[in-house]
């Protein structure tokens, strides 16, 4: 919902901006967008004790079992 509020609300600024001659349409079109650059949705979880990491470790730091 908020990333739907601020898509309109950029497209509302970036129409005012564009209708006064300013062309900054594409960077406020995609400053909604922002959080989501760079966003590693890849969560390795231990198979024995449950720890959960978006890291690079290949192995639990608990009990040294490799993460799946």
């Amino acid at each position: 919902m908020l990333c739907a509020l601020l898509a309109a609300g950029s497209l509302v600024v970036s129409f005012l901006l564009l209708s006064f001659g300013i062309p900054f349409f594409f960077v406020f079109l995609f400053l909604p967008l922002i959080p989501f650059f760079g966003r590693d949705t890849r969560i390795k979880r231990c198979p024995i004790c449950g720890w959960e990491t978006s890291g690079d470790e290949l192995y639990c730091p608990y009990d040294g079992t490799p993460l799946a």
